[in-house]
């Protein structure tokens, strides 16, 4: 009877415990970002956490060299991300090995609706979606106001203006940027009408309006004596930050870089006179994917949602000066008063995603080639172009074996 009483007494107070917590399921999500981008994330993951218990976002850091090749060899292996951060490039290669996960079953038309159109677009391949879009970026055309008081609307225009700030004996210049990348270059390429592929998805490297695009970027280099020879992102910022660019071609990333006490603007990349159409960089949309390996899919498209909301959204662009994808970000009087974000936001009018696919990662290094080819060297740009388009189609034609 004693030790039955002991029993019911000992169960009783095992009862009255409280239970332990249920741990919060972890999901990580890797990114590149550095700067006031990074804080603004690391931002919104301690807020995340601290208001929910059931889930817990745990931050990683990979050097922007590193990410794509990282991401592609560890999700097969079950030791990639749950979650990560990137733009739309890659996204034909992950969503043809199965590495990432379409979103289209989560998706309604509201989520659709509330981002900028072209942003989700881009993440679009194969007729389903991959990942939903924090961000766009683009280039856009940086100026000196001290040098250059206002930005030009065409391309007479801002050769005439970059003459008259130019002075070669004191390396000063009237416009710099990275003349030989084909990724600044495509701005040129389709405002003369000129695309990667065609609709069918063959390469056009060659067509007519490419080959007037690089003899226009060949004839900025070398007839117009307004840019420095051999132009590096690190002389890009050099030449800005001591006052001796009037003018420079880059992203919304080039914020940070700029030193505080130079005076400058944005506006947009100009019409090209030659055509009167306006200069059309490419888009990409940074955007949060989701790992076809993924521990937890319902939880890691709930922070998905957190990522991509209106409210941090707002974080991004006031903390990291980003250019969100969100529509009513736009709506907050803080985004709404920030100058270099409208002239983001209008230049994604304009601009034309970057291709998806396979196919365009055979792009870049013959196209780079072209491009220091032209604007380092003599050879008929017709031949410079049949060249590349040869080396892409056999690329092309390897990868589908």
């Amino acid at each position: 009877m004693k030790r039955t009483t002991h029993l019911s007494l000992g169960l009783l107070l095992l009862a009255a415990l409280p239970l332990p917590a249920l741990a919060a399921t972890p999901i990580s999500v890797w990114h590149s970002y550095r700067g006031k981008e990074a804080e603004a994330l690391q931002k919104l993951a301690e807020g995340f956490n601290a208001k929910n218990k059931d889930i817990e976002i745990k931050l990683l850091q990979i050097p922007y060299d590193a990410f794509a090749d990282k991401v592609t060899a560890s999700i097969p292996r079950g030791k990639g991300p749950d979650l990560f951060i990137f733009a739309q490039d890659r996204i034909g290669d992950w969503a043809a090995s199965g590495s990432i996960e379409a979103l289209d079953f989560w998706l309604d038309d509201g989520l659709k609706k509330a981002f900028l159109p072209p942003t989700l677009d881009a993440l679009r391949y194969d007729d389903a979606i991959y990942g939903l879009p924090m961000a766009f970026k683009m280039v856009a055309l940086y100026y000196n106001t001290k040098l250059i008081p206002k930005a030009p609307t065409t391309t007479d225009e801002l050769i005439a203006m970059g003459k008259k700030a130019t002075d070669a004996k004191k390396s000063q210049y009237g416009l710099v940027y990275e003349n030989a990348n084909f990724y600044f270059h495509a701005a040129w390429m389709q405002g003369f009408g000129g695309r990667v592929f065609d609709k069918s998805g063959k390469p056009t490297l060659d067509s007519p309006e490419v080959a007037a695009s690089l003899e226009f970027a060949r004839d900025l280099a070398k007839k117009q004596g307004i840019m420095p020879q051999e132009v590096t992102s690190t002389l890009v910022t050099t030449l800005f930050n001591r006052g001796q660019a009037a003018m420079v071609i880059n992203g919304p990333w080039f914020m940070g870089e700029i030193d505080s006490t130079v005076p400058y603007k944005v506006a947009l990349l100009p019409v090209i006179s030659k055509i009167g159409k306006p200069a059309a960089p490419f888009l990409t949309a940074e955007a949060v994917i989701m790992s076809a390996k993924a521990t937890d899919k319902k939880a890691a498209f709930e922070v998905m949602k957190y990522l991509t909301s209106t409210e941090s959204g707002r974080v991004m662009a006031t903390v990291g000066r980003q250019t969100s994808a969100r529509r009513d970000v736009y709506d907050d009087p803080q985004v709404a008063k920030d100058e270099l974000l409208a002239v983001f936001k209008k230049q994604l009018e304009v601009s034309v995603p970057m291709p998806n696919t396979p196919a365009m990662r055979m792009v870049w290094s013959p196209a780079t080639t072209a491009m220091n080819k032209a604007i380092n060297g003599d050879a008929a740009i017709a031949d410079i172009l049949k060249t590349a388009q040869s080396e892409v189609q056999g690329l092309v034609k390897g990868t589908r074996r």
